[in-house]
């Protein structure tokens, strides 16, 4: 049924991908399907893709650049629907850390968090323990995830979580924080004190949701 807005999605085409949500809103189909059975299976399909090398990094870049824009439409088309944008959402703050300028994982964690209901806080990538600091004060997020794609910059997200403790009151001793990226492991997580470890942007969403469930 949405064969064409996944292809859209693959092929990176934002234009089309807008075009494609309009018209299967316009014909009343739930825009919550259209997440569940077009959107999320294709970031799935395309964070399998650079896994095996049938994608390079431009044509993911690409590929998550149409899925934005699918969820950006679905959004506006909500408003003018007179759909409320759910209040309440469990809220997280994302970012690579300082001195680290990749974002492909953090990328796909974020359209995964967002297609899947969660309110995303973006900071993007060279971020300071001072942005995640003024972010968690701001917003108030459930949870905190680091991303390092370099060994050189792992040891900045023991500064992160280590200015973030020094704030352990409020808001800030209730927000869970992961770590991940390709040299991070599990080990070096609970070395630093994070709360979280995962090794793919589908493990996050994953331990987000568990963590979630066991705080009801």
């Amino acid at each position: 049924m949405f064969e064409e807005i996944k292809e859209s999605i693959y092929n990176g085409n934002v234009p089309r991908t807008q075009e494609l949500i309009k018209e299967y809103t316009l014909r009343r189909v739930s825009t919550k399907k259209i997440i569940e059975e077009a959107i999320i299976p294709s970031i799935e399909e395309v964070g399998k893709k650079f896994q095996t090398e049938d994608f390079f990094i431009t044509d993911v870049l690409l590929s998550a650049r149409a899925a934005n824009a699918a969820l950006r439409a679905i959004e506006k088309q909500d408003r003018i629907d007179g759909k409320p944008i759910t209040k309440g959402r469990t809220r997280v703050v994302i970012g690579t850390v300082y001195g680290d300028i990749h974002n492909i994982g953090k990328t796909m964690l974020s359209l995964l968090l967002e297609a899947n209901n969660y309110e995303v806080i973006d900071l993007g990538v060279d971020v300071t323990g001072e942005k995640f600091v003024k972010s968690i004060a701001k917003y108030k997020p459930h949870f905190v995830m680091l991303s390092a794609l370099l060994m050189t910059t792992m040891k900045e997200m023991r500064c992160v979580i280590d200015l973030i403790r020094e704030h352990n009151s409020g808001d800030f001793s209730q927000t869970k924080i992961m770590v991940g990226g390709g040299p991070v492991t599990a080990e070096f997580a609970k070395e630093i004190g994070a709360d979280g470890y995962a090794d793919d942007a589908y493990g996050a969403l994953e331990w987000v949701k568990e963590n979630i469930e066991s705080n009801k």
